[in-house]
């Protein structure tokens, strides 16, 4: 149970995240038609819906999938990459990111993160070097705020002509449904990009995934590869398994579809209040973020500051016992994790160094401003308990 704080500001209990899912009222008479006509899955109509109305927003072709995870893995097996070729990823991600390299066959190849937590063009270009074969590259849109899409743009095509063989950019946007750089969403970028649609997400559908492309050919692999790679009449041509997304799932991503603008409104507002008290009223200082950038906030973190790093667990615990849940969103980094190690070549300084300083607080749509105000007092209180 929280405890009462001392100044007489009332106890509250402030999950990490409440997820934006829609009412029973506003999907009932849809679940109850596909239950009495017994199409729940197979690609049937609110599938096909979802995947239209995301083809409107974005401005590109989608595919629907059961997750995230398996929307990468599905990218990544549709380049044709060869057994133990080369993927150039962040270290600082969720491990999914990597777990989707192994399952495809490749090998992880970790790169160090920027301020911003993540893939810089010239970190990018350092590798590309030393891996003169690498044949694909993710960059991670990190908690949602968009990579320097261009610069690795260029470094990408710069290292195709010269090595002349093709590299292919995908981009984890697992955080980022609903991030743009301008007015170029996030979706459009690279030879494809991926998003998760689960519960911790802004689009959500409780669970599921997408690919976003251009390219006409990989988005038809993918379709096969999440049906067992059949072509028709059960004759699978390629590799395949069970990917696909329910019909329960997408009446609830179509849901949450139509509120996609307006809650992004929510966040950047809820955001903008947040990062003012914290600096204001703390020595916790947030992530940098490129100008003209919209992101989603999926985790909304910032740095401990240095007299805090080492003490970041009783920092946690401190929040814990007033009813603020917090995480340390991602640590440890993938590359000092037991099973991901033996492909660690090499130290990541500022990966590593960020990875002890990250602390992601309390962040959803509904969040009010007494509840900033409650975490932001606790961070304030935990400074001088534990300083």
């Amino acid at each position: 149970m929280a405890m009462t704080i001392a100044t007489g500001q009332r106890s509250m209990q402030i999950p990490l995240i409440k997820p934006d899912i829609p009412s029973l009222e506003a999907v009932e008479s849809q679940f109850r038609e596909i239950l009495d006509n017994g199409r729940i899955t197979n690609f049937g109509k609110y599938v096909a819906e979802f995947e239209r109305r995301i083809e409107d927003y974005l401005g590109v072709p989608v595919v629907t999938t059961s997750s995230g995870t398996m929307a990468l893995l599905f990218a990544l097996q549709s380049l044709g990459l060869e057994p133990g070729g080369k993927v150039i990823v962040p270290s600082f991600t969720f491990m999914a990111t990597v777990q989707a390299i192994l399952y495809a066959g490749a090998v992880p190849v970790f790169a160090e993160v920027g301020p911003d937590l993540t893939l810089e063009p010239a970190e990018l270009e350092a590798l590309l070097e030393r891996h003169p074969e690498t044949r694909a590259v993710i960059a991670v849109h990190m908690y949602g705020h968009p990579c320097d899409v261009d610069g690795l743009q260029a470094v990408v095509d710069a290292y195709e002509r010269k090595r002349g063989h093709a590299i292919r950019l995908l981009y984890d946007a697992a955080h980022a449904f609903g991030s743009r750089i301008g007015s170029r969403k996030v979706g459009t970028f690279g030879c494809a990009e991926v998003f998760s649609l689960s519960v911790t997400k802004v689009l959500v559908s409780v669970e599921g995934g997408l690919v976003a492309s251009r390219d006409p050919e990989l988005l038809q692999r993918v379709r096969q590869m999440r049906n067992y790679g059949i072509q028709s009449s059960y004759n699978a041509t390629r590799p395949g398994m069970n990917g696909k997304m329910s019909e329960f799932h997408a009446i609830v991503g179509l849901q949450s579809l139509a509120r996609i603008d307006a809650l992004m409104e929510r966040r950047q507002r809820i955001a903008a209040e947040y990062f003012a008290q914290v600096e204001r009223r703390t020595s916790f200082r947030r992530l940098p973020q490129r100008p003209g950038v919209v992101h989603t906030f999926k985790d909304f973190s910032v740095l401990v500051p240095d007299k805090l790093v080492a003490r970041r667990p009783q920092l946690i615990e401190f929040l814990k016992d007033r009813g603020i849940e917090t995480r340390a969103y991602f640590f440890p980094p993938v590359h000092e994790q037991d099973y991901f190690r033996k492909w660690a070549d090499r130290p990541l300084p500022r990966t590593e160094s960020l990875a002890r300083r990250v602390l992601t607080l309390p962040f959803f749509t509904s969040l009010t401003s007494e509840q900033v105000d409650y975490v932001v007092d606790g961070l304030a209180r935990a400074e001088r308990a534990i300083a």
